[in-house]
């Protein structure tokens, strides 16, 4: 079976690097994979340090930076080219630590598989079994515990930091929505796939660190207008409209807070 691995990378190509080799660690027997780095806002020391982390690797370079969504995309159309049968996309700022991480998510035999996701909260770590929707204010939130088993309570979607996808599903319902430039776009596909039928799954054994927002925070108070135009987007595609008034008023909310240190 053949896998395309990708990752997006915006002015952080030592994670990226460091999380590729993490995965390319992992054992993937049975797997052919290729793997794809979009370099955002590419620069020549950039597309050198990406080229040199792994034999074989393909880099595409973006001369602007299209976000998470928009540059993901570039490299699923390439990979849709190549007859995948998977796409995994991953965020730069993630380390796979369970050895049999691809395998045991290609086994779970769903349409869209999510690892567990560890990391540290207040000192603390962590884990992050998938999210839930508000169907009321639109405010999505993580399914967090203390364990890495699976909670009682089902997720709504999976984060993008890590999702196994099968080509069948990009074929069906298109790529990523790249209206969304950061934020919820992980939600609105998932959501999409899940109307047109198509399952998802937690892979619990197949465990992967997140730093968390080591690319976000390079966008200051701007993240937050980012998340208001994509909270709104979201919510005009997926929520009732008898809840217009409360989440319009949290996107309000939202906006107003980018004002303030």
């Amino acid at each position: 079976m053949k896998l395309a691995i990708i990752t997006v990378n915006f002015r952080n190509q030592e994670e990226t690097i460091a999380c590729l080799r993490s995965l390319d660690k992992s054992n993937h027997r049975g797997l052919d994979l290729d793997y794809y780095v979009v370099d955002n806002e590419s620069t020549e020391v950039s597309r050198k340090a990406l080229s040199q982390s792994l034999p074989g690797i393909t880099i595409i370079s973006s001369p602007k930076n299209l976000g998470f969504a928009g540059g993901s995309n570039l490299a699923i159309r390439s990979a849709m080219r190549s007859k995948v049968d998977f796409v995994l996309l991953m965020n730069p700022d993630t380390l796979v630590e369970s050895k049999d991480f691809l395998v045991n998510m290609v086994d779970e035999g769903a349409d869209l598989v999510a690892p567990v996701i560890k990391y540290r909260k207040k000192g603390k770590l962590v884990y992050d079994l998938g999210g839930q929707v508000d169907y009321l204010f639109g405010r999505n939130t993580h399914i967090i515990s203390d364990s890495q088993k699976s909670a009682s309570n089902r997720p709504d979607y999976f984060t993008g930091a890590c999702l196994l996808i099968k080509a069948e599903v990009f074929q069906k319902i298109g790529l990523l929505d790249e209206g969304f430039f950061l934020y919820f776009e992980d939600a609105d596909f998932c959501l999409r796939a899940k109307k047109a039928g198509f399952t998802q799954k937690l892979c619990s054994k197949a465990v992967l660190f997140h730093h968390l927002s080591t690319t976000t925070s390079q966008l200051g108070r701007k993240k937050l207008i980012i998340l208001a135009e994509s909270h709104l987007r979201f919510c005009l595609k997926h929520l009732p409209v008898i809840s217009s008034p409360f989440y319009l008023a949290f996107n309000l909310f939202l906006r107003l807070k980018s004002f303030f240190p």
